[in-house]
């Protein structure tokens, strides 16, 4: 999301000020929520609250939908640790952090797995640039930490 979209600003202003909004936030991480699983469990993730993870002897992985604090959007973030517990010693990871789809998509004006709920809403296509990143990328980079 990119905060000096002034389109988007606009629909938030709107979004704020209308009383069906919050029911209409539940419904978009909802679909958010689904079009991920879809992805994700033919992968072997399994769904806990808002996390999908996976675990095999090479580790644990996790994609994660976050909202955040302020109600209007949501972030796909994605975490690895290892057996022990450890985080990724893979050098790409950077250094206690999370992965959010930006780092598979620097080309990106914004990152793409942050998802605006006014957007998912409005437009629902929204969602697959995202889906795209994490499963043509994303998810093959984590199943090669799974390997070792």
């Amino acid at each position: 999301m990119d905060p000096f979209d002034e389109d988007l600003a606009a629909r938030k202003y709107a979004a704020a000020n209308d009383p069906a909004f919050p029911a209409r936030r539940e419904e978009a991480f909802a679909a958010i929520l689904a079009a991920l699983q879809s992805v994700l469990e033919p992968e072997g993730y399994v769904l806990k609250g808002s996390t999908f993870s996976r675990s095999t002897p090479g580790g644990k992985s996790a994609v994660h939908l976050q909202r955040s604090r302020y109600g209007w959007d949501a972030q796909i973030v994605l975490r690895f640790v290892t057996p022990d517990g450890d985080a990724s010693n893979h050098p790409d990871w950077p250094e206690d952090e999370d992965l959010t789809l930006w780092h598979f998509a620097p080309d990106q004006p914004r990152d793409p797995g942050t998802l605006a709920f006014v957007d998912v809403i409005d437009r629902p296509s929204t969602l697959s640039t995202a889906l795209e990143i994490l499963t043509q990328t994303a998810l093959p980079w984590l199943d090669a930490l799974h390997d070792g």
